[in-house]
């Protein structure tokens, strides 16, 4: 059987790159919304990303950094962008070349990247402070917050928030093709679960799958196939058997599902699969909790292996360019 443990600010053990996810309660307000033309660093005058790419941020200076994944794994990134003055970016999705990136710090916000025009947007979040975000096949953006959901209908700034009782604290979100919204999280009872917000309204219902172990990873949705992955760490990100990875097609019930070990080195957290579907990339880090990006080959789970700076690089969030919504 299945077990859960209890929660609390489960994924800071890889260290900040998951420490969004410690800071509840409401942020600051700011306006509406702002715009502004980044100027890169005098360091990286006109780069260019060599596609296809994973793209990250480094925590420390807030550049906007890749790797080319053509060629695989790799420990040399490259930065693409001077400071975004962003320091708490846990999470990133992304819409054809436009990158979207949480802000969990003060002010709370969600901020948006173009990598053609080089223009940065900042979307106020005055429900909470964001670590995870996606993006659905309309682009409408979904900003999760600690006991939440924030919503930006595409092209819009405003505002509108999406609530549930079965959800105490949240750790990862998704959004299928047919725009229904899935949160990764804990219920009052500390049991941990997935809730689902119907894209034509009405409340919210937990979703009866297998029982969650340990602690969670993340959730997500195949774009090609509208499968429902579920990821958790049974041995409670101890180095042993983590990175359990659960496949649930169309209509996701508890007996229908494949089983996959993305065997992460320490605990595995939240992912993102590349534009075809045939690689998940995920949190990972070493045993002395210093955070890198894991891959391997979706669904199977084979293969792959880090993306990283040889461990001097504090990474923020990640997704890939190209895409495919949801993403």
């Amino acid at each position: 059987m299945r077990n859960a443990s209890s929660p609390g600010c489960l994924m800071a053990v890889l260290g900040v790159v998951f420490a969004a996810s410690c800071n509840g309660g409401n942020a600051s307000p700011v306006p509406a919304g702002t715009e502004a033309r980044v100027m890169l660093g005098q360091a990286q005058p006109d780069v260019r990303i060599k596609k296809p790419a994973l793209i990250s941020i480094n925590e420390t200076n807030s550049d906007l950094i890749y790797w080319p994944t053509k060629k695989g794994p790799s420990e040399n990134p490259i930065a693409f962008t001077g400071p975004l003055d962003i320091y708490q970016a846990g999470a990133m999705a992304a819409n054809g070349d436009v990158i979207v990136i949480v802000n969990a710090g003060t002010p709370a916000a969600i901020v948006t990247y173009d990598v053609k025009t080089r223009s940065k947007k900042t979307y106020a979040d005055n429900y909470g402070s964001p670590y995870d975000v996606a993006i659905d096949t309309k682009g409408n953006i979904y900003a999760m917050n600690e006991a939440s959901v924030t919503v930006y209908a595409a092209g819009s700034y405003a505002e509108k928030e999406l609530t549930c009782a079965d959800i105490t604290l949240a750790e990862a979100i998704a959004v299928d093709n047919e725009g229904d919204v899935f949160v990764d999280g804990y219920e009052p009872s500390n049991s941990m679960g997935i809730v689902e917000y119907p894209s034509k309204g009405g409340h919210c219902k937990r979703l009866k799958l297998q029982p969650e172990q340990g602690y969670i990873g993340g959730v997500g949705v195949d774009p090609k196939t509208d499968d429902l992955i579920v990821v958790d760490n049974p041995d409670l990100c101890a180095g042993g058997y983590e990175g359990v990875m659960l496949i649930y097609p169309p209509p996701y019930r508890e007996s229908m599902f494949t089983e996959q070990n993305l065997n992460a080195q320490y605990c595995a957290g939240i992912f993102r699969l590349d534009s075809g579907s045939k690689n998940i990339y995920f949190f990972d880090a070493t045993v002395s909790g210093f955070p890198f990006i894991d891959s391997r080959t979706y669904p199977y789970a084979t293969g792959g292996g880090p993306y990283g700076d040889g461990y001097s690089t504090y990474m923020g969030g990640f997704t890939t360019i190209p895409n495919t919504l949801p993403n």
